[in-house]
């Protein structure tokens, strides 16, 4: 057989278990920043509901005043 067309072997066990490393570590960051977001999603809109109850408060309580209003 000739020099150049010999078959090149390699030992792909190495390079496969890098890969599901760098695979496993990528899945676990990508995991986690969607937990992330999540909580991040969740946290923004308790914080419009308390918002929108405050305001729907506000505006119960100037509508009270302005029934209450004696001004013709």
């Amino acid at each position: 057989m000739d020099r150049a067309t010999e078959p090149i072997t390699v030992d792909a066990e190495p390079y496969i278990a890098r890969l599901s490393a760098q695979l496993t570590e990528a899945w676990g960051k990508t995991q986690a920043d969607l937990a992330l977001a999540r909580e991040e999603i969740a946290v923004r809109a308790r914080r419009e509901a308390a918002k929108d109850q405050r305001i729907n408060e506000l505006e119960a309580a100037l509508a009270e005043l302005e029934a209450a209003s004696t001004r013709p």
